[in-house]
């Protein structure tokens, strides 16, 4: 068999089921098989999967294992030469998946190939980065992008220039449609679920493979949609921790141990003075909003205020890296 194709998800019935039917409209032209982990939903997707797709091979875990775990689940029983990671808010477009595995095919030395994602109105998604910096961290979640501090690192990390036009050698594509040859996977071993319950593990992947001297492709002529963010988007605030978690970690493991150690403690005290900060501004403007009855002023503050909250709240109980 030539392609596996995964797909974990999360209470995301509708969008799998449109990503199943997808496939079947414009399925590879080699043997493959699809393999759906579900991470215990509650949305009913296990029921309507065995009932619309009865030839897709599904995995009911009991519990949320995470995404990497649920990943690691379905390559166990993968059988194809390539393996293709894909979300469940994807909708595969004609050819797309024949043109990555022709790609695969006849570039020996590629180990992870990405097509170009775009969103339901055509247009283009930010998916390829460099491996990130501290610098870049540091700009991206603290008080330092407010004054512009370290901008040209947070530039650099997500290849602002990069053209989407063209097929590219890139460092890293996000996990969302990312094909792997199967062999290096067993060479360099799959996601590690030990580290990353969600985010930063196809980072992690993609850096192991490329240390292991395999090259990592972007496909600009496959295009896939990808409607984007809609399991994690349930839970933001978790979703943002898990995030910088996952940062830190992803530091801590190819990282020296002095240099992510120091790190890791600036990162955290300036993202809670960061919070701090926003909490502080959004509680003052929230009472301008009350005091001049300005009923719109205050719903939009009142969510920023309450996911600042949020954020303080959850990283005080559960901590960071």
């Amino acid at each position: 068999m030539n392609l596996s194709i995964i797909i974990v998800c999360w209470n995301v019935r509708a969008e799998l089921l449109n990503c199943l039917s997808s496939i079947l409209a414009n399925p590879p032209a080699c043997e493959y098989e699809t393999i759906v982990i579900d991470n215990a939903g509650s949305d009913g997707t296990v029921d309507a999967v065995r009932r619309q797709f009865p030839a897709v091979k599904l995995i009911a875990n009991d519990e949320n294992r995470g995404f990497a775990a649920a990943n690691n689940q379905g390559l166990e029983s993968a059988r194809g030469r390539y393996v293709f990671f894909l979300n469940p808010d994807t909708i595969f477009k004609n050819n797309s998946i024949d043109i990555l595995l022709d790609y695969m095919e006849h570039n020996s030395d590629v180990g992870v190939c990405s097509p170009r994602l775009v969103f339901e109105n055509g247009r283009i998604q930010k998916t390829v980065r460099r491996f990130p910096s501290y610098t870049g961290a540091l700009h991206r979640h603290t008080f330092f992008k407010a004054f512009g501090i370290f901008r040209s690192a947070y530039r650099k990390w997500l290849m602002k220039d990069f053209s989407y036009n063209k097929t590219a050698e890139v460092e890293q594509v996000i996990g969302a449609a990312m094909m792997v040859r199967k062999e290096v996977l067993d060479n360099v071993g799959p996601m590690d679920e030990k580290n990353f319950f969600m985010y930063y593990e196809e980072v992690d992947l993609c850096y192991r493979i490329r240390q292991a001297g395999w090259r990592v492709m972007f496909v600009s002529d496959a295009e896939i949609v990808h409607l984007a963010g809609r399991s994690s988007g349930q839970v933001p605030v978790e979703k943002t921790i898990m995030a910088m978690t996952s940062l830190l970690k992803f530091f801590k493991k190819h990282r020296s141990r002095f240099s992510s150690t120091l790190f890791s403690w600036f990162f955290k005290s300036a993202f809670v003075a960061n919070e701090i900060i926003r909490l502080v501004i959004y509680a003052v403007l929230y009472a301008f909003g009350a005091v001049f009855f300005i009923s719109s002023l205050k719903r939009y503050i009142g969510d920023k205020l309450r996911y600042s909250a949020g954020l303080l709240k959850i990283s005080w109980q559960k901590g960071l890296g």
